[in-house]
């Protein structure tokens, strides 16, 4: 019985490894879009981001920033090419996030 308990406590601590690592990741992808949107509009404060929807099979992400309460809209990112688009006029936004649900 005793020997059971070493695969089985293995499994849980690789699982936790792993769902660990994809959130740490996604939380640091975050971090970087809002900077970046930051960067691009040459703004101090920081941008938060909103709304976020996972488009083309996870290399991109669409949705909504906003930098102070005068200043917002919606964005695009692609993780590949680390491109990000900003507002809805443009054509990677709408080709990659028009009729996405936020």
């Amino acid at each position: 019985m005793h020997n059971l308990w070493i695969p089985v406590v293995a499994i849980f601590v690789v699982a936790g490894l792993v769902f660990g690592s994809q959130a740490y990741s996604e939380a640091q992808r975050d971090a970087h879009i809002a900077a970046t949107i930051s960067e691009r509009l040459d703004s101090q404060a920081p941008a938060e981001i909103s709304h976020l929807t996972q488009v083309n099979k996870g290399y991109g992400v669409c949705g909504d920033y906003e930098l102070s309460r005068t200043e917002s809209g919606r964005f695009y990112y692609n993780h590949a090419t680390k491109r990000l688009v900003l507002g809805t006029d443009a054509p990677l936004y709408h080709d990659n996030c028009e009729g996405v649900s936020h």
